[in-house]
């Protein structure tokens, strides 16, 4: 079973020229343990994103031990 603690980052660059550590850091300053963050550079024409889908895993494992919501229900931001 997952732990409480279900932060996942994902930071992406499209080009050389931008810089993956600012958003790297900005990611740090919210918690996100370096652990669960994964990063890349990649063009946003390309539609094969390794470490996109690699930051999705867990998020699809924890989804999976979720409880079920109540019919429904919605968070504040979804109405």
């Amino acid at each position: 079973m997952p732990t409480a603690d279900i932060r996942i980052g994902y930071a992406r660059c499209s080009t050389l020229t931008q810089e993956l550590r600012s958003r790297l850091d900005a990611l740090a300053k919210h918690g996100i343990p370096r652990g669960k963050v994964f990063s890349e550079k990649v063009s946003t024409r390309v539609r094969v994103r390794p470490r996109f889908e690699d930051a999705l895993a867990p998020a699809r494992r924890t989804k999976a031990h979720a409880p079920p919501r109540a019919a429904g229900s919605c968070s504040p931001s979804t109405r």
